[in-house]
């Protein structure tokens, strides 16, 4: 983010302190509580928008050359991603097309060709049928036409994101829209994993797990012998691009940007205000001084099922075992001790109650969380315009 962003930013951050407010929205909102129970609700969910959005699935260096592949299962259809001999990502439906087996085994590695374990059928990197044995059993076979199927997939700004269903057609500069200039000025092209990707299950809908990202009203009580003494609760700047939004988390050294010129404030690579991105419809991508927290979250196989993956990234590797290790302490504190046994429990609870006989007919969305409204309203009209 260039420098008078980040100084525009710390303005208004310290005016929401003085002011000892947040960014708010127009009205408090009602939302109602169907949509967290009608299993026809969560199945056009599943269908219409984590089948067809684009899902993030890595950074470029997650495919780092050619020959490089990795898997990806979290929207329900079993993905493969390669990086072809010219360097373009691709990916495909995990799927032999000769019985339906799952070629490749989650997990990531370099590789020729594919070779499903039933029947030995294999296949390219670019997904094309390239051996089948006992071929005089298939002779009347179109080998073109039973490749491993395409997938939509778009690299850009070092960001790999892919749709779980062939028809789906998406633009990463359309889907970014005016958060295009923001991630091209990361360079996330050499940014390198520091942690293995960690999966959250949390016995509840996935509404309430995505929630629990969308405001800062909630670390003074959940976070308060944890993340609440390091940051500011309820201190939050909110922009909105498109059905996207941006809201930030106050630390409190921001306060120190008082007593040096304005002109050298750079609170956000100083890590003093971070970047809480927040793609419809489940990225949570957050930009913490030098590191990337991402989480993303899907619906699970039921209603009231949910799985959130958490991955971590940073623009250099670790200088030393000694830095390596306290990086490892950094973002296993963050992933598990506050998100996992805070905000993920505190999910869990709610879902406990999603689940009675008897609930109430809507929740409440304040005005102090504005993100949270932006992410419901924008759903709903998702669903209501998408054909069946």
């Amino acid at each position: 983010m260039n420098a008078e962003m980040q100084r525009e930013l710390g303005r208004r951050t310290l005016d929401l302190i003085d002011r000892r407010t947040t960014d708010l929205a127009e009205h408090t909102m009602e939302e109602p509580l169907d949509g967290y129970r009608s299993p026809e609700q969560f199945e056009r969910e599943r269908r219409l928008v984590f089948s067809r959005y684009p899902m993030f699935v890595g950074l470029s260096g997650d495919l780092p050359e050619p020959e490089s592949w990795l898997t990806f299962d979290a929207t329900g259809t079993p993905m493969l991603l390669t990086r072809d001999d010219d360097g373009r990502v691709r990916a495909f439906l995990n799927m032999c097309q000769h019985r339906g087996v799952r070629v490749v085994e989650p997990g990531r590695g370099t590789a020729r060709r594919f070779t499903c374990p039933f029947h030995a059928w294999s296949y390219s990197l670019e997904g094309k049928l390239v051996g089948l044995p006992g071929s005089e059993g298939f002779n009347d076979l179109r080998r073109e036409d039973r490749g491993l199927i395409e997938l939509p997939v778009q690299e850009r700004h070092g960001l790999i994101f892919a749709a779980a269903h062939p028809d789906a057609r998406f633009s990463l500069e359309e889907y970014f829209g005016g958060l295009d200039e923001h991630f091209a000025s990361f360079g996330f092209e050499s940014w390198h994993s520091i942690a293995a990707t960690h999966r959250h299950p949390v016995a509840t809908n996935w509404k309430v797990v995505w929630g629990t990202h969308c405001e800062t009203y909630h670390f003074a009580q959940l976070h308060r012998a944890t993340a609440g003494p390091l940051v500011y609760s309820n201190t939050s700047v909110a922009d909105f691009y498109g059905d996207h939004a941006l809201m930030t988390s106050t630390m409190r050294t921001v306060d120190r940007l008082r007593e040096i010129p304005e002109e050298d404030w750079r609170p956000v690579d100083d890590g003093q205000i971070n970047l809480n991105y927040r793609l419809f419809p489940n990225l949570s991508f957050s930009v913490v001084g030098d590191r990337l927290e991402i989480f993303t979250i899907y619906p699970g196989e039921s209603l009231h099922e949910t799985v959130a993956l958490h991955y971590a990234y940073r623009r250099e590797l670790p200088a030393s075992d000694q830095e390596a290790k306290e990086l490892e302490e950094a973002v296993r504190w963050a992933c598990q001790t506050v998100v996992d046994k805070e905000d993920y429990e505190m999910a869990t609870r709610a879902g406990l109650g999603l689940r009675s006989p008897f609930v109430p007919k809507t929740l409440v969305f304040g005005r102090n969380e504005p993100v949270m409204q932006h992410m419901a309203r924008t759903l709903r009209r998702v669903l209501a315009e998408a054909p069946e």
